[in-house]
């Protein structure tokens, strides 16, 4: 079956989300993510394409980029083979570490952007292994200028004001680990990445299990997940209803 086209973004960015073939861990060890790091460094040098945000996490890394000139492909093309080399080298493994095509999305506007950056920063908290500013491998530290690294800063700090007023978009209780509606990322969660968002946009008064509440409070809990772009059919396996319930609650 032939792969859908990449949809070109109007507005030149893009959320990219590189990932392992068949979900396999991408990065062994810091010099992996060092090595990483540093290839889409090199190729947003040989090519016009900036990053304005980073993630790696273990299997797959999330990218904020900015594509005036439709040279996403050549880039992504050059980092995946630079570092599928380095990793045969290291592990033995032959054939291909990322999954073709990469997945991409268009960024349609500046709050769409602004949300972007804010979920790929959020990606370890979501995951339970730390803040985002104790994240060494990400793009935060960047823009809270502890070092001059990989991203492009400058845009997103002025559309926030500065470091303070990003910081404050940033904050945790700005339900930084939410999918933005619309998004197309949510199909590319696990469920355990998907629960950790649901129990978030929820908030603590609720659990998953929505079928010990009354029928007005899962009609209501479900609404606001399926507003924040779940499936009824991840939000029935996730939270205990039926996936009928959770269609009537879309209508």
């Amino acid at each position: 079956m032939p792969h859908e086209a990449r949809k070109k973004s109007e507005s030149g960015y893009y959320h990219v989300v590189p990932k392992g073939i068949a979900d396999q861990i991408l990065f062994l060890d810091d010099a992996d993510r060092e090595l990483y790091v540093r290839l889409l460094a090199d190729a947003s040098k040989a090519v016009d394409v900036l990053v304005h945000a980073y993630c790696l996490m273990s299997n797959h890394v999330h990218l904020v980029m900015e594509d005036p000139n439709d040279e996403l492909s050549g880039f992504m093309k050059y980092v995946g083979e630079r570092y599928a080399m380095h990793f045969a080298e290291k592990t033995g493994r032959r054939g291909g570490v990322f999954r073709k095509p990469f997945w991409s999305e268009p960024i349609k506007s500046n709050e769409h952007l602004l949300s972007a950056v804010r979920y790929v920063h959020a990606n370890p908290a979501a995951a339970g292994i730390c803040s985002a500013k104790d994240y060494s491998w990400s793009s935060m530290h960047d823009y809270l200028g502890k070092r001059n690294g990989l991203a492009h800063t400058a845009t997103i700090l002025d559309m926030c004001g500065g470091v303070e007023g990003f910081l404050q978009f940033s904050d945790a209780s700005n339900d930084t680990a939410a999918p933005f509606p619309g998004s197309r990322l949510r199909a590319h969660l696990s469920d355990d990445e998907a629960a950790v968002i649901m129990r978030h946009i929820l908030g603590d008064s609720l659990d998953l299990n929505l079928s010990r509440y009354s029928l007005e409070i899962r009609r209501q809990a479900v609404a606001k997940l399926l507003d924040r772009g779940f499936s009824t059919t991840r939000i029935a396996r996730i939270c205990g209803v039926s996936q009928s319930f959770a269609s009537r609650c879309a209508e």
